[in-house]
């Protein structure tokens, strides 16, 4: 679970910071990702909340 979360916090960690205006390209890249629906529905949450929902986020993918 811990390696699941670290990946989805990269993620989302690039779609905000790397792939900053160009979020078009981060989407084409990581569409076919099996964290995918899980990064974009934590788009949803805001920076201080997705400490908390993240865990819970990612029991989907299990």
């Amino acid at each position: 679970m811990k390696d699941l979360q670290k990946v989805a916090y990269q993620l989302r960690y690039e779609y905000y910071n790397v792939y900053e205006n160009k979020e078009s390209k981060w989407h084409e890249k990581y569409k076919h990702h099996r964290l995918y629906p899980v990064v974009v529905e934590s788009f949803n949450y805001r920076f201080h909340e997705i400490g908390q929902i993240m865990p819970t986020l990612l029991e989907k993918v299990k």
